[in-house]
């Protein structure tokens, strides 16, 4: 009977460490375990960096530079967010990746944004940025990508 439950242990223990180190990692990069927010901070398109995970954030969106993104089924728009009423600026500090579709009469629009702050990576690939940039836009360095809670983030004010 011993040996049964050493084996059982076997099986189990390393699953649990694996499972438990899998939830850790989610909420250590997403601020909040599965299914759940993080804790929302305030923040504006200065001074939001990649060592946020929940903000709210409120700007002018450059909807002429939006971008149109297919992943499976789904349809996301990425566009650069600015600070208040800033249309000139062409420096891109924030992105934010949104499943709701900006209204394409409107060039730009101040909106408040709830998301998660994270680094591009391959979410923003770089056949995008460079459209960006022959569009007239550059990025800043460390520059963040927020991704919009689509089902209660106002799409505009």
């Amino acid at each position: 009977m011993p040996s049964v439950k050493k084996a059982l242990l076997a099986v189990v223990l390393p699953f649990v460490l694996v499972a438990v180190a899998g939830l850790g990692l989610y909420w250590w990069d997403h601020g909040a375990l599965p299914g759940f927010r993080p804790r929302i901070v305030d923040v504006t398109p200065t001074t939001i960096s990649r060592d946020n995970r929940g903000v709210r954030l409120r700007g002018t969106a450059h909807y002429a530079a939006t971008l149109k993104q297919k992943v499976g089924d789904e349809t996301y728009y990425l566009f650069p967010l600015f600070p208040e009423r800033d249309t000139t600026s062409r420096t891109i500090r924030v992105m934010v990746r949104t499943r709701r579709k900006p209204d394409p009469l409107y060039t730009y629009g101040d909106l408040t944004v709830e998301g998660l702050a994270r680094p591009p990576g391959s979410l923003v690939p770089g056949y995008a940025q460079d459209e960006l940039r022959e569009r007239g836009y550059d990025f800043a360095e460390g520059w963040v990508l927020v991704l919009a809670f689509d089902d209660e983030a106002p799409a505009g004010d």
